[in-house]
């Protein structure tokens, strides 16, 4: 018999799961914009189960692996229905919209399964091995969802294809590479632990949606593709500096 705790988490991954398959039914209606809104409510759903298990010390292999197929649905092949049908209409008949679609599409999965291979189902939060699907779900819609505010509210065409095809090829490389990516809450721990002003920033943030998704999925990661080549510029330099004062001090010794 399943444990009542376990049902919480659990109900919050399936209405991810939910929300994932209404996104991919309006995909395909061409409801561009209703089925972002959903995916984004799929991620609000991905952050609460994880908080919801933490805070009732729920954690299974099966919530793992449920949470990871709901997650393929909804950050997976969601977004790579999306972008499938945006274009379609697009350049409706051009040769690159399945391949730059099911790539999407296959490197969220790859992710996901590399996910599930290298961690086991615990409260503790560590790094990431690449970019979380959420954030490439994040980085594809955020992209339409504002330059179709931005041409809605200033008659403004921001839209590119050849720019949102780089994203969706960007966001799929990073899903699949071993640039280590931090929780978000490392990521921007330079904000100050300010509970006046994180609010204000929460509730700007929400207010600001429409815009501020993209802001904040795109600085998520330059900062730690920032991090990550910082790291290996200096480390590499400090290789080298290591083995010139090991020659040095040879020599002295030797003398």
């Amino acid at each position: 018999m399943v444990k009542k705790k376990y049902i919480a988490p659990n109900v919050i991954t399936a209405g991810n799961m939910f929300l994932g398959y209404i996104s991919i039914t309006e995909s395909i209606k061409g409801h561009f914009i209703p089925a972002i809104w959903f995916i984004i409510l799929a991620m609000v759903c991905d952050g609460l189960d994880g908080k919801t298990a933490r805070k009732l010390d729920a954690f299974s292999e099966f919530g793992k692996e449920f949470d990871s197929f709901c997650d393929a649905i909804s950050f997976g092949l969601a977004p790579s229905i999306l972008v499938y049908s945006i274009l379609n209409q697009v350049a409706p008949g051009s040769l690159f919209i399945i391949p730059v679609s099911f790539l999407y599409a296959l490197c969220g999965v790859m992710r996901l399964v590399k996910f599930n291979i290298i961690t086991v189902a615990s409260s503790e939060k560590g790094d990431f091995s690449g970019m979380p699907i959420p954030n490439g779900a994040s980085m594809v819609c955020s992209y339409y969802l504002i330059c179709h505010t931005i041409y809605q509210n200033f008659q403004i065409s921001f839209f590119d294809i050849n720019v949102f095809i780089a994203i969706i090829v960007l966001a799929a490389a990073l899903m699949v590479s071993t640039v280590p990516f931090k929780t978000p809450d490392k990521t921007f721990s330079f904000i100050p632990k300010n509970k006046t002003l994180i609010s204000f920033l929460i509730i700007l943030i929400i207010a600001t949606l429409k815009y501020s998704l993209f802001i904040v999925s795109f600085t998520y990661v330059l900062l730690n593709l920032l991090t990550f080549f910082t790291k290996k510029f200096v480390g590499e330099h400090q290789d080298q500096l290591d083995e010139f004062f090991e020659v040095v001090e040879e020599e002295d010794e030797t003398k």
